[in-house]
């Protein structure tokens, strides 16, 4: 079943768990960037998104925010979306935000 306009601005002004779930999404996902090999892909500038991140995880998320409801599974499910789901959609993300700046 499609989501209307009207769900998806409900949940875009919203501050649910699906919210929550990122910013969780985005401390984990900073202290795995830490952790990962020098020679990952774009390593350099994801440790520099991770060092931005570690302090404010919110800031990430709602950076993300309108990225992170692009995604059909996150959509439909809403505040409901897994944690699972949450931090695969945040991880995918992490390329397109971790430019360095």
């Amino acid at each position: 079943m499609a989501i209307s306009y009207v769900d998806v601005y409900h949940l875009m002004h919203s501050d649910g768990d699906l919210w929550r779930k990122a910013e969780v999404a985005c401390f984990k996902a900073a202290g795995d960037i830490l952790n990962e090999s020098a020679g990952t892909a774009n390593h350099a500038n994801r440790v520099v998104w991770a060092h931005a991140t570690l302090p404010d995880p919110a800031a990430a998320a709602a950076a993300m925010k309108y990225s992170i409801l692009q995604n059909a599974t996150i959509q439909a499910a809403g505040h409901t979306s897994t944690d699972n789901d949450v931090q695969y959609v945040v991880n995918s993300l992490i390329d397109s935000f971790a430019t360095g700046a």
